[in-house]
């Protein structure tokens, strides 16, 4: 998911929109993995939420670890310019159905993102990772 939305970046802007990702991972975490992704930091503000407080705040936390791990749910929040909740969904499957991805740009009024299943692994790296 952060390589689509680290490539349709400029779309979100173009929509009169700003993007926030809230995650549990320390500022640092989320720094190295773009880093080590993409070899340079995501162009959209991160807000690290490792106390978990705004999870427990909006009912973002799973019953059940993740099969990637983690007990933090995806969700699409969208708020118009009086920070108002105009949408939300919880959980996003934005990362796996790309359904779910363009409804983002639906939902803001944008062209069509372009969604990538390969979370901005390189194709080496890819196969590498897959056991092949």
């Amino acid at each position: 998911m952060a390589a689509s939305l680290k490539q349709d970046y400029a779309k979100i802007l173009k929509a009169r929109t700003d993007l926030v990702m809230i995650s549990p991972d320390s500022l640092e975490a989320h720094r190295k993995y773009a880093l080590t992704l993409f070899r340079e930091e995501l162009p959209y503000l991160y807000v690290s939420d490792s106390n978990l407080d705004i999870a427990r705040r909006y009912g973002l936390i799973r019953k059940e670890e993740h099969s990637h791990g983690g007990f933090y749910y995806r969700s699409l929040w969208i708020l118009n310019r009086d920070a108002v909740i105009t949408y939300k969904t919880v959980p996003w499957e934005g990362n796996v159905q790309v359904e779910e991805y363009q409804r983002l740009f639906k939902l803001i009024g944008s062209e069509p993102g372009e969604w990538r299943a390969t979370c901005g692994l390189r194709e080496t790296e890819k196969i590498h990772t897959s056991g092949n």
